[in-house]
């Protein structure tokens, strides 16, 4: 049976800048336009550097994606939808919950972060009073649900769409050949929160206990105290530590197979389900993490997960020491990257039936 047509309105951060939010928020967007009408409205700013020309720019975005609100509210069969913004940001999300809520828009909030699941703040109790009973809340996992409900109050309607619906399969992985070192790898946003000192720490302490392995860093280094940092690695490290430079599209991809384990110590106090877990995943790759919002439930059995209050160094060094000794789980590479293409075909389902739905059955 077709999927019934609505009109959507989704506003939201679309890429450039390209970070998580907005290429989740990008690619959901193109998902619900093959099924849907779709009205786009771009509210990332039109300046890089916080400040008050920042909040100006934004602040005119807003408006703007505010007036197509009041001009399609005629519409019949009409949604909104919007990604939840965080800190400072929530003040534009309350404004337009409660402009969407006044014209009686069926709304869709997607939540990605955290920090304000984490800790409560006023500022998110005001949000979901000003969107009222009505919003749709969608979440990454269940535990973020759990956590949201407990932090604040259960949403009436809600549901869970994994970021594995935006992450595409990957056709190739590459076997890991006999003898060969095991290759570990980041990619990121290369600085403390997102684990580049660990994964730095955890190269050493291997070479130091003998293992046979290389470190591969491939993101940008946005502060020169990073860079440096990176620079000092190579010159003690030689060959044992590669940097790639920021990896975008099928170099990003060449990266996950050179690698045969995925390291991310995150730190990031929002960390929510990160994309590149899923990258790493659909390449066939181990992984390594810190558990923090969603990352458990991502890696599953697929890795090893270690709790925030444990150093991460021991445990990441010990299971890569098991793993060097029994170097043939390595070759579960295609089971992983298939289970991971399950995953994504089911999500996917589920991300394109969400806005299909009268919000009044979920």
């Amino acid at each position: 049976m077709p999927t019934p047509r609505r009109f959507i309105v989704a506003i939201g951060q679309i890429p450039p800048p390209v970070d998580g939010l907005a290429y989740i928020t990008s690619e959901y967007i193109k998902l619900l336009a093959e099924d849907h009408e779709v009205t786009v409205l771009n509210i990332s700013p039109k300046v890089a550097k916080r400040g008050v020309t920042y909040h100006l720019s934004r602040t005119f975005t807003v408006l703007f994606a505010s007036v197509h609100l009041v001009l399609n509210a005629w519409r019949a069969n009409r949604a909104c939808y919007m990604p939840c913004q965080s800190d400072f940001g929530l003040v534009y999300t309350i404004y337009l919950l409660a402009l969407a809520r006044l014209f009686k828009y069926p709304t869709y909030l997607h939540h990605h972060n955290f920090g304000y699941i984490n800790e409560k703040r006023r500022i998110m109790a005001l949000a979901l009073r000003a969107g009222g009973p009505q919003v749709v809340h969608i979440f990454l996992c269940e535990r973020m649900r759990k956590r949201f409900s407990e932090t604040y109050r259960k949403p009436e309607r809600s549901l869970v769409i994994s970021n594995a619906a935006f992450v595409l399969p990957q056709a190739n992985q590459a076997h890991p050949s006999p003898g060969a070192p095991l290759r570990i790898g980041l990619l990121s946003n290369l600085n403390r929160e997102k684990g580049l000192y660990l994964f730095l720490d955890l190269l050493r302490a291997g070479r130091e206990q003998g293992l046979n392995i290389q470190g591969m860093l491939a993101g940008p280094l946005d502060e020169h105290r990073d860079g440096s940092a990176v620079e000092a690695a190579q010159k003690e490290l030689g060959e044992s530590l590669k940097y790639a430079g920021p990896l975008y599209a099928d170099d990003k991809l060449r990266f996950y197979e050179s690698i045969d384990v995925f390291v991310f110590p995150t730190i990031y106090a929002n960390e929510a389900q990160p994309t590149v877990i899923y990258e790493a995943l659909a390449a066939g790759n181990l992984v390594i993490a810190y558990e923090r919002g969603c990352i458990a439930s991502q890696v599953g059995e697929k890795g090893l997960i270690i709790p925030q209050n444990e150093p991460f160094v021991p445990s990441a060094l010990a299971w890569l020491h098991d793993l060097h000794a029994n170097r043939e789980k390595l070759k579960s590479r295609v089971s992983l990257a298939k289970s991971t293409e399950d995953m994504h075909a089911t999500e996917r389902a589920r991300a394109r039936a969400a806005l299909a739905l009268p919000s009044s059955v979920l």
